[in-house]
């Protein structure tokens, strides 16, 4: 018998925002991030917001959240991992994706002695005994052939370093935190990477090279998420704006932490490839999926 011939059937991945901090209409928003991914036959969780937000308009959205089967954190910060309890009630038993330093006690410093925990705010035996069964790894998570989780980022131009003002504390007392557990996810297509970013702490064009060597493929289809300019300089600013260019990537979806003055100077410059997202927003990328 000859070999069966590979068919193509067009396919949709869909890219729901149910938290942001900008809304649509008859959804709310707030400082945080959540997306609801559904990518070949799978249901992803990426993040969950800063509180039930993010539970609430995914009810509008008319997602059944019972059908998540894999949920990925993409740092240990509040603004995404607040809604994790809401959450578990309605997904129950389910595999969470993270890098292990999500655990470690973050903190801002407001001002020299002033200093506000932002990490977790739920210990990791509550969230176990609620069904979280965690996965953490510094390592990428492949959660099937074409999606991943890229693992520790590495930082590797003078433009994009990590927020002073973000620290650690171990042993009383508090120092710099690297952000390593600062994850992304990425969805490989035919037509090129889809990277989805939570914060992107250690650089969206870190983590757009680090996609790209991950997977040997150099086409960036979209990049989505938070960027993390809100404090950028305009040199910095200017330089991602010129690589983005310079790479070629095909569709820009900046939010949350990538801050108004920035999307504004993307969108000036990138309008062709700028798609806003905000809290109730679908994107829909068309992909193909091979069967027999």
């Amino acid at each position: 018998m000859g070999r069966k011939k590979m068919k193509k059937s067009s396919q949709k991945i869909k890219i729901y925002t149910l938290v942001d901090n900008t809304a649509g209409y008859g959804y709310q928003g707030e400082w945080g991030l959540s997306f609801y991914i559904e990518a070949y036959g799978h249901k992803i969780l990426f993040d969950t917001g800063m509180t039930s937000l993010s539970s609430e308009n995914a009810r509008l959205a008319k997602i059944d959240l019972s059908s998540i089967d894999t949920l990925v954190l993409s740092h240990g910060h509040n603004d995404h991992t607040g809604g994790l309890v809401d959450f578990l009630k309605y997904i129950g038993d389910v595999p969470v994706i993270a890098h292990p330093d999500i655990w470690t006690k973050k903190y801002v410093r407001e001002n020299r002695n002033s200093f506000e925990y932002i990490g977790i705010p739920v210990c990791q035996e509550e969230l176990e005994s609620k069904g979280a069964r965690f996965h953490l790894t510094t390592k990428t998570f492949e959660i099937c052939q074409s999606i991943r989780t890229t693992g520790e980022v590495e930082l590797n131009n003078p433009y994009e370093k990590i927020d002073s003002d973000l620290l650690v504390k171990t042993t009383g007392e508090y120092t710099p935190d690297p952000m390593m557990d600062d994850v992304s996810l990425i969805i490989q297509t035919e037509r090129g990477l889809v990277v989805v970013a939570g914060c992107a702490h250690r650089g969206i064009i870190n983590t757009l090279q680090h996609a790209q060597k991950m997977t040997g493929d150099l086409r960036i289809l979209n990049v989505i998420g938070g960027f993390h300019l809100y404090q950028a300089s305009q040199e910095r600013l200017d330089w991602t704006i010129q690589t983005l260019k310079a790479m070629d990537v095909k569709k820009v979806s900046p939010c949350h932490c990538t801050g108004f003055n920035a999307m504004v100077q993307i969108y000036q410059n990138m309008p062709e490839h700028y798609q806003p997202i905000y809290a109730g927003s679908v994107l829909e990328i068309e992909t193909k999926l091979g069967t027999e």
